[in-house]
């Protein structure tokens, strides 16, 4: 043994004799009464061991408090325990009725002839669940990792985002609180009355009549200081963006005066989408996300394309709903197991989240370039979820029957259905275009031209046949025919003027690759017709929307991004058939047409920053390619004026649009005769920074360049793809 370990260790202590014993010098055999004792018939008295001493440092007042700690944190300990215990109590039963609700085929047949064995099966079944961490979630946000407060809406740009830690926090690392501040609930139910009013009806996934009711829900819970649910928290957020950036002066002077200004308004739209943000960074990781918060994301998707296009940043939150949904189980929703829930409003409303997310994925995966390009997530093999039934909201109750209203009469899900029809067709053109032909590079690659006639013929059965009579019609004959509200009619006809921009559009696009080839190879002239009519009906749309006032009524910045890049190509084609056709007898015609799409342009890239990025890139690659004007600039032409009484018929009895300048056929350019010297190769830097004279720009372009000169292939792979 080591020499400190023995000068350390306590020696042995053996009994003590007693005191007769050590008065006479008797070996004692310690025990009590001891041999010697019992002999002389007397007591035998032992003395008492001492106990050794205890010598403390401490002083009485660091004892108190350590223990004072001891019990905080005991105490702490039980409670965190006791919660656990309740949470992983309510969590076993929670998952014990969904293992009764959700059952595997294959199981309901063995325990109809096994039936002892069910209650067997169950518990494996809720054992793999815990495996795969969905009971490890709770369904309600954890108030040390976020906290909810309302404050008037004009203070929120000014209030605080993160709290300090408490001094009640003996966490052992510094982490602000992230601290969301709401409105106030009047404030709250305005923005909810302008969403139902001016927003719904473009992306209806909400079930409006429910909406009261889930902000009713939240602010009792702040009111009470408890916890809330993070869906719930997620759609209220997405509401308030979607409302804030598309305020106008309108809005000022007919609702609360919950802002000065729409650019007070404006500013608070990002402020909402990062706090959405940041609810979904911690409520995906620590609780469940309901079917609201799936919807909250579709709402602030819309507004953040608006903001900055197909970005990473839109990509990453559009897949966050993806994913949510799946875990929701959206994509099996009419599984043979699921049948005792298929007529509940929720699997009604998780139908109509679902199927708005799959129509979204395929029309990427044939619109956008990029990553996106002829990609899409969504797989018809790996789904069980019927479309949504046409039917209005009001009819979505618990036990509902499942008969739907003819596809002839308009409902509120009218549009959507529609849109799912647009998109399976944009399916088909990305199952029939090779994956490496997508990904080839250059603005030419995509289907073979074969393969672009057989999609183009979905296309047109889709105008001629699918497309229903409602969406034709005005307000004043929606009211007089299907006896509607004032309200829902403006909102069937605005649906009408979206969808057939999105369906002309998607035409234009898949025979845009041929267009310029159609000029000069009379193989592809069929797809240069196709394209020009289709960009000249986009043109026709937006301005009759125009002209009818709906698009003021609706008071709806961004009616739809893919409507603004549908008129952004559309521009396209328009020039190329300028400087194409400069001996044609339509030639005014055609330069009140690029001039209208012009002007729709200009005025967006006001109310949208991907617009602005629209002309911008445009004007870009113009200069980069010494694309310039004479330097005579022609005579401006006025825009053609139509009243809104007077505002022209878009489609005739066999659907084909009105007011269709015939499209002239050239095999070769007719522009030979122009001399280089007439171009202008130098263009100043900053003369269109402000969108200003683009129109008279553009028409003049037209009189100055000779197309045949310019490859336009080069030109339009210049510009940013995500646009064409």
């Amino acid at each position: 043994m080591p020499k400190d370990t023995q000068m350390h260790s306590a020696p042995r202590q053996r009994p003590i004799s007693c005191k007769l014993c050590r008065s006479r010098k008797l070996r004692c055999s310690r025990e009590a009464p001891c041999s010697n004792c019992v002999s002389r018939g007397v007591r035998c008295e032992l003395e008492p061991q001492a106990s050794p001493s205890i010598s403390t440092t401490t002083s009485e007042s660091d004892l108190v408090e350590r223990i004072r700690k001891l019990e905080q944190i005991v105490e702490s300990q039980q409670l965190r325990l006791t919660s656990t215990t309740q949470n992983l109590d309510r969590e076993q039963a929670t998952a014990q009725e969904s293992l009764d609700t959700i059952t595997p085929v294959s199981q309901l047949h063995r325990s109809a002839l096994f039936p002892e064995s069910d209650h067997l099966d169950k518990d494996v079944a809720w054992l793999e669940s815990i495996y795969s961490g969905f009971d490890l979630l709770q369904d309600k946000i954890p108030t040390n990792k976020i906290v909810f407060r309302s404050c008037p809406i004009q203070h929120i740009t000014s209030a605080q985002p993160y709290l300090p830690p408490t001094a009640f926090d003996y966490s052992t690392r510094f982490e602000p609180t992230r601290c969301v501040w709401l409105p106030q609930y009047a404030e709250a139910k305005v923005l909810i009355e302008k969403y139902v009013q001016n927003i719904d009806h473009v992306h209806h996934v909400v079930h409006v009549p429910s909406l009261l009711s889930v902000l009713d829900e939240v602010y009792t819970c702040l009111n009470q200081q408890g916890l809330v649910k993070p869906g719930k928290i997620i759609l209220l957020l997405g509401i308030f963006a979607s409302c804030t950036h598309s305020w106008v002066q309108t809005d000022c002077e007919e609702r609360d005066p919950l802002f000065a200004t729409p650019t007070e308004a404006n500013l608070q739209a990002p402020l909402w989408v990062k706090a959405l943000e940041d609810v979904l960074d911690i409520a995906h990781r620590t609780t469940k996300v309901s079917l609201e918060g799936v919807q909250g994301i579709i709402i602030t998707f819309f507004v953040m394309v608006n903001f900055e296009g197909f970005s990473r940043r839109s990509r990453a939150i559009y897949y966050s709903a993806l994913l949510l949904a799946r875990e929701l189980g959206l994509h099996c929703l009419d599984h043979p197991a699921n049948a005792t829930q298929a007529n509940t409003a929720q699997t009604e409303m998780g139908r109509r989240a679902w199927w708005y997310i799959v129509a979204s994925d395929w029309g990427f995966a044939a619109r956008f370039d990029g990553v996106a390009r002829g990609v899409y997530q969504c797989h018809l093999r790996q789904m069980a979820t019927k479309k949504p039934l046409n039917i209005d909201d009001e009819d979505i109750v618990d036990g509902m029957s499942l008969v739907e209203r003819p596809l002839s009469r308009p409902t509120s899900i009218s549009y959507s259905l529609q849109r799912i029809r647009l998109a399976e067709i944009s399916r088909m053109i990305v199952d029939r275009t090779p994956l490496v032909m997508g990904q080839e590079g250059g603005f030419s690659s995509g289907p073979s031209h074969d393969v672009v006639m057989d999609i183009d013929t979905e296309l047109q059965s889709l105008i001629n046949d699918q497309i229903p009579h409602f969406f034709s019609m005005s307000v004043a004959t929606l009211i007089e025919t299907y006896n509607l509200d004032p309200l829902k009619a403006r909102h069937i006809a605005q649906q009408g003027f979206m969808f057939k921009s999105l369906v002309y559009a998607q035409r234009c696009k898949l025979h845009f690759p041929f267009y310029s080839r159609g000029f000069t190879d009379p193989t592809y002239a069929a797809s240069r017709d196709i394209c020009l009519r289709s960009a000249r009906f986009i043109i026709q749309t937006e301005s009759n929307l125009e002209y009818s006032g709906l698009r003021y009524m609706i008071r709806y910045k961004f009616i739809g991004l893919l409507v603004r890049m549908s008129v952004f190509m559309a521009s396209l084609v328009l020039l190329m058939d300028l400087c194409h056709n400069r001996s044609s007898p339509y030639r005014e015609q055609q330069r009140d047409e690029i001039t209208a799409a012009v002007k729709i342009l200009e005025e967006a890239r006001h109310e949208s920053e991907i617009a602005a990025k629209f002309l911008d890139s445009l004007i870009l690659v113009l200069k980069k390619h010494k694309v310039a004007p004479t330097t005579q600039p022609s005579e401006q032409l006025p825009t053609p004026s139509i009243s809104v009484g007077e505002t022209p018929a878009l489609f005739n009895a066999a659907g084909q649009p009105y007011s269709e300048c015939p499209t002239v056929s050239t095999s070769t350019c007719v522009l030979g005769n122009n001399e280089p010297s007439r171009i202008d190769t130098t263009m100043s830097g900053d003369a269109f920074t402000d969108g200003g004279d683009l129109s008279s720009y553009f028409s003049d372009l037209a009189q100055g360049v000779d197309a045949s000169t310019y490859d336009w292939d080069s030109i339009f792979s210049g510009l940013n793809s995500s646009f064409i």
